[in-house]
C-alpha cells in the first residue's frame, strides 16, 4: 500500500474539515512562534541597550536637576546623552573627577543649539559635541565602525536625519562631512548631531549660530560630564565621592538607577506575560485538536474497516490515522511561522514594534528564528501526536464488520 498517497487522498477528500484543523494549528503555531520572537527581541533590545549605556554616573550642574521632573521612562536619555540645556560649568573639574577612586573613564559632552532643517529631519536637530578620543556612549550607537576618527570638520548623525555617511549637512553656515550613522534609539539622539569638542566650541562662537538670549558658551563650558565606574566598584560609593568633590564647583551626579532602572523593571516582566499567555492557548487549544482528531477517526470509520477486513494490522490503523494528523500539523505550523513572521517583519519596518514594546526592538538573528521556528514546529507535532494518540488507539481495535456497517449507515 502506498501510504503516503491514501494519506493525501484522505486529505483531499475533506478539504473544509482539515482546512479548519490547518487553520487551528497555524494560529497556535503563530502564537508560539511571535511570543518566542517578541521575548528574544526584547531581551536582545534591552541586553544591547544596557551595554551601549555606558555611562554609571552623570556629572551636570545642580541646575539641571530642574529639568528631570522623576525616575521615569523619560529621563532614559540621561545616562547616554545629556538632555538639552543652557546650565554649563567648566570641565576642569571633570579631570578631577577622573582621578577618584574606582573611576574608569569621564568624558565631556556640549549642548550647543537646535538647528531646524526641514530637508533633513521634520523635528529641530539637537546639536552636541563630545571629545572622540574619551566618549564611551555615542560611539557603541553607531551603525558601522568609523574609517578614521571623528574630527575637524566631521559628524555623527542620528537615524531620523534623512543623510548618509560622506554626505554633507550645514549648520549655521558651516558645512560638515557625514562621518558615521546611529542605530534608532526612540529617543532624542535619532535627530541629533555630533560633532568633536574644538568643532562645537568653532561652532558656538560663530554669529547667529546661538539664539540671542542664550548665554554665551566659552571654551572648556560643558553640560555634562559621563562616568564610568571600574567593574566591581560600588558604584553609590563613587557617586557619594565625586558629590564630595563637586559640592565646591555646583556640580551634582545622577546615578543610572535614575534613568536605565524604571524602564528595565517596566520590562522584565514581559517575557513572563508572553511565556502565560503562549501556555494557557496551548490548554485550551488542546482540546480541540484531540476532538478535531476524534472526529476525523470516527468519519473515517468504514475506511478503516475496509483496511482491516483487507489485512491491515493495527500499528498499520494507529500510524494512517496519527500519520494525517501529524501532516496537518506539520501544514498549520508552517503556515503559522510564515504568516507570523512576515507580519512581525511588516510591523518592525514601520516601528511599530519600537513603540509598542517602549524599547529599540532588536530583531533575532536568522539562527535565533531558526530556533523558535523548529521549536514551535516540535512543539505542534508533539501536541499533535498526543492529541491522536487515543483516536488512532481506538480506530485500531474496531471491529472490521462493526466498522463498515456503522460507517455505511
Amino acid at each position: 500500500m502506498k501510504y503516503l498517497a491514501y494519506i493525501v487522498a484522505g486529505i483531499r477528500n475533506k478539504p473544509g474539515r482539515n482546512l479548519a484543523a490547518v487553520l487551528c494549528f497555524a494560529l497556535i503555531a503563530a502564537n508560539l512562534f511571535t511570543g518566542q520572537y517578541l521575548i528574544a527581541g526584547e531581551v536582545g533590545s534591552v541586553d544591547q541597550g544596557v551595554n551601549r549605556m555606558g555611562a554609571d554616573l552623570l556629572v551636570v550642574p545642580s541646575e539641571y536637576t530642574q529639568l528631570l521632573p522623576g525616575a521615569g521612562s523619560d529621563d532614559t536619555m540621561a545616562i547616554v546623552a545629556v538632555l538639552p540645556s543652557t546650565y554649563r560649568f567648566d570641565s576642569d573639574i571633570l579631570d578631577e573627577i577622573g582621578t577618584v577612586q574606582d573611576v574608569a573613564g569621564v568624558s565631556a559632552q556640549l549642548f550647543v543649539t537646535a538647528v531646524s532643517i526641514p530637508d533633513l529631519s521634520s523635528s529641530p536637530i539637537n546639536v552636541y559635541g563630545i571629545n572622540p578620543e574619551t566618549d564611551f556612549t555615542i560611539r557603541p550607537w553607531l551603525q558601522d565602525p568609523l574609517d578614521t576618527p571623528l574630527g575637524t570638520g566631521t559628524v555623527l548623525i542620528g537615524r531620523d536625519i534623512q543623510a548618509g555617511v560622506q554626505d554633507t549637512i550645514s549648520i549655521a553656515g558651516r558645512t560638515y562631512t557625514i562621518a558615521g550613522v546611529l542605530d534608532r534609539t526612540q529617543s532624542e539622539m535619532d535627530h541629533a548631531v555630533f560633532l568633536a569638542m574644538d568643532d562645537a566650541y568653532a561652532l558656538a562662537s560663530a554669529e547667529g549660530s546661538i539664539p540671542p538670549d542664550d548665554p554665551r558658551i566659552g571654551v572648556g563650558g560643558v553640560n555634562a560630564g559621563l562616568v564610568r565606574v571600574a567593574p566591581g566598584a560600588d558604584r553609590d560609593a563613587v557617586e557619594s565621592r565625586i558629590n564630595q568633590l563637586g559640592s565646591a564647583a555646583n556640580v551634582t551626579v545622577i546615578g543610572r538607577h535614575f534613568s536605565l532602572d524604571p524602564i528595565a523593571q517596566n520590562l522584565q516582566g514581559l517575557p513572563g506575560i508572553l511565556n502565560t499567555i503562549s501556555a494557557i492557548v496551548l490548554i485550551a487549544a488542546f482540546p480541540l485538536i484531540a476532538l478535531i482528531s476524534a472526529m476525523v477517526a470516527h468519519e473515517r470509520r468504514r475506511e478503516i474497516g475496509l483496511l482491516r477486513s483487507m489485512g491491515a494490522t493495527r500499528p498499520i490503523i494507529v500510524f494512517l490515522v496519527m500519520a494525517e494528523s501529524l501532516v496537518l500539523a506539520g501544514l498549520g505550523a508552517a503556515a503559522g511561522i510564515g504568516a507570523s513572521l512576515a507580519l512581525l517583519s511588516v510591523l518592525d519596518a514601520i516601528g511599530f514594534l519600537n513603540s509598542a514594546l517602549q524599547v529599540s526592538f532588536r530583531i533575532p538573528s536568522v539562527a535565533e528564528i531558526g530556533v523558535f521556528a523548529g521549536m514551535t514546529l516540535l512543539v505542534i507535532i508533539a501536541m499533535a501526536t498526543l492529541s491522536s494518540v487515543y483516536p488512532a488507539y481506538r480506530s485500531s481495535t474496531m471491529n472490521a464488520f462493526d466498522a463498515i456497517r456503522q460507517g455505511s449507515g
